[in-house]
């Protein structure tokens, strides 16, 4: 048993290497999906290592289970440093794509060019979209110009919907969905937690009653009624 708790702890540590070595080669050129992707990997990888050094150390005798300690936390700190600065990356990312969407003024400017995750110029409507920070009075009026200018435009990606609007979350909002990877399987997830955070008010209901059903997607602005549909 101890034997093949060390082979498979061998096998993740070799994983967590690659995975870090992966994202420090190609720090100037790696994809913001790549690094959600390879920033979960080393997170799910974390886990596991920390699993299977508590199943060894169970196991050990004391003298050996010293010097084990000190390995292993080796591998765990590298690790963490590693998920660390991916994080600080993804965070980078988010800031700088949505520092250059432009929708506050007469003047039409393209869409980021998430790197090489957008290849064509969007130009958005002149309006003027604040951050969020959690005060229910505002979310009709947030949603609402969200949704007009990025939900509902067809030629902009999944993830880069889902990264616009995590850029427009500040205070309580961004910690709330925090900690949710930005991917395009993610984007409905993330406006649901929202949506049934800060649209339950009468207000919200009233003002959105005839909104067109969406079966298929979430419309950030329907707030939840007597019958729980989301549009």
């Amino acid at each position: 048993m101890l034997h093949n708790l060390r082979n498979r702890r061998t096998r993740e540590r070799a994983n967590a290497t690659r995975f870090s070595t992966m994202l420090e080669d190609s720090e100037d050129s790696i994809l913001l999906d790549d690094l959600e992707h390879y920033h979960g990997r080393l997170k799910a990888t974390l886990d596991r290592l920390i699993s299977l050094d508590d199943s060894i150390h169970d196991l050990l005798p004391d003298k050996e289970y010293e010097e084990d300690v000190h390995t292993c936390e080796e591998y765990i700190d590298k690790t963490k440093r590693a998920i660390r600065k991916a994080s600080r990356r993804i965070d980078s990312s988010l800031s700088v794509s949505t520092t250059r969407l432009s929708i506050n003024g007469p003047t039409q400017q393209p869409a980021p060019a998430l790197t090489g995750s957008v290849s064509r110029s969007v130009k958005l409507p002149a309006i003027k979209l604040e951050p969020f920070k959690g005060d229910v009075e505002t979310w009709s009026r947030f949603c609402e110009q969200f949704r007009s200018s990025i939900d509902e435009d067809a030629f902009l990606s999944t993830i880069n919907k889902h990264v616009f609007l995590r850029g427009y979350l500040a205070g309580e909002p961004k910690m709330l969905v925090d900690g949710i990877a930005v991917t395009a399987n993610t984007y409905e997830e993330t406006k649901k937690i929202l949506l049934a955070r800060y649209g339950d008010t009468s207000r919200i209901i009233q003002a959105h009653l005839d909104f067109p059903r969406r079966p298929t997607s979430v419309n950030i602005c329907h707030a939840r009624g007597a019958e729980h549909h989301l549009y």
